[in-house]
């Protein structure tokens, strides 16, 4: 995340286009934009914006100055993006293989900021996601079908003539790139657990539809610590901002701060989540529906929170992190979480000073 050399990503890359004529597989992960929002580097952007020039996002429902200068170093971070990115595609181009090779741009996640990233709200995992097939992909689309990163392997899949795996959940991308109308999904899930075992363990699941989107805390009534967390990497005046903004964005953020059980929330008329309606008994019947799918869903996937001992256990061993080192901790979890208890052996470490230890198998 120093942004050092930043060019060499293109170098190396078109040195790996070249390197063989056989088919490839190449991941490109650039640091941008990731804290830290650097304003500028090497020239770009050539004329970097300031906190004047732009407006808060606007699922954060608040707008302060030093928010502002953020959002600014966050656009200056992405347009030296796109500026990387198409160094990276005139690489390819020069190779000779952008005509046979499908690419694949996306996020992983929201901006680092207000109700983003580390977050089950749309601003935290609708993502961008682009996709060039040139000669086969029809160019030129906007779909609306609810994709998914887990859609991404059975895409490679099907691109490289293999058998899809048949438990997994994604489905190829492949007939949308292509411009068809395939039967396609009705929900999404997503779901959250942790950023760090120290600062914000919180779990969430969520399911969508085209319309409504339904989350549930298993922690309810309980504080969310990735409220305070945001609230203090964040150089802004955030909690005074949120102190004076209407209502209804306060009680959004009052909400995520300590949620109850679910929150539902019409996306068509409500796109930025202000606004929790799973009370309204006019919404009894979608928010029943949305609960049975997302209990169908994970019982499918097994969950392993869906047992409340597994929970319990887990929140235990999150409490554990926060007072030593995450990597010195022997967690337990890969065990309980499919019926599998530790067994314990002794093992002598051979050199001088030896001694036992046990190691969990």
């Amino acid at each position: 995340f120093a942004r050092k050399n930043l060019a060499d990503y293109a170098k190396q890359a078109e040195a790996f286009f070249r390197a063989a004529d056989g088919p490839f597989f190449l991941s490109v992960n650039y640091p941008e934009a990731h804290q830290p929002w650097v304003r500028q580097v090497d020239g770009l952007p050539a004329q970097p914006l300031g906190a004047a020039d732009v407006k808060s996002l606007p699922y954060f429902g608040v707008d302060e100055p030093k928010l502002r200068g953020l959002v600014a170093d966050y656009y200056n971070c992405i347009s030296r993006l796109d500026s990387l990115v198409g160094d990276l595609l005139a690489a390819l181009q020069r190779s000779g293989k952008a005509e046979d090779t499908l690419i694949v741009y996306l996020g992983d996640h929201g901006a680092d900021m207000l109700r983003g990233k580390r977050t089950s709200y749309e601003g935290g995992v609708r993502i961008p996601l682009i996709i060039r097939w040139a000669g086969q992909g029809k160019p030129g689309q906007v779909r609306e079908e609810l994709v998914s990163t887990v859609d991404l392997f059975p895409t490679v899949l099907a691109l490289a003539g293999a058998a899809p795996v048949n438990e997994l959940p994604g489905q190829s991308l492949l007939p949308l790139v292509r411009g068809e109308a395939p039967d396609w999904r009705r929900y999404l899930f997503t779901e959250f657990h942790t950023h760090a075992a120290q600062t914000n363990f919180y779990p969430q699941r969520t399911v969508r539809n085209d319309r409504y989107k339904l989350i549930e805390n298993l922690l309810p009534g309980e504080t969310n610590p990735g409220y305070a967390f945001t609230m203090d990497h964040l150089e802004a005046d955030l909690r005074g901002a949120i102190a004076a903004a209407p209502p209804l964005v306060r009680a959004a953020y009052e909400r995520m701060q300590r949620p109850a059980r679910w929150e539902l929330y019409d996306l068509r008329t409500d796109p930025f989540e202000f606004c929790d309606v799973s009370g309204d008994a006019a919404n009894g019947r979608v928010l029943a529906d949305l609960q049975q799918e997302l209990a169908r869903w994970r019982k499918e996937t097994r969950d392993p929170l869906l047992a409340p001992e597994n929970l319990a256990r887990l929140k235990a061993e999150m409490a554990s992190a926060s007072k030593q080192s995450a990597r010195e901790l022997s967690w337990q979890y890969p065990n309980y979480f499919f019926g599998r208890e530790p067994s314990t052996q002794t093992v002598r470490p051979t050199g001088q000073g030896a001694r036992k230890k046990k190691k969990n198998q």
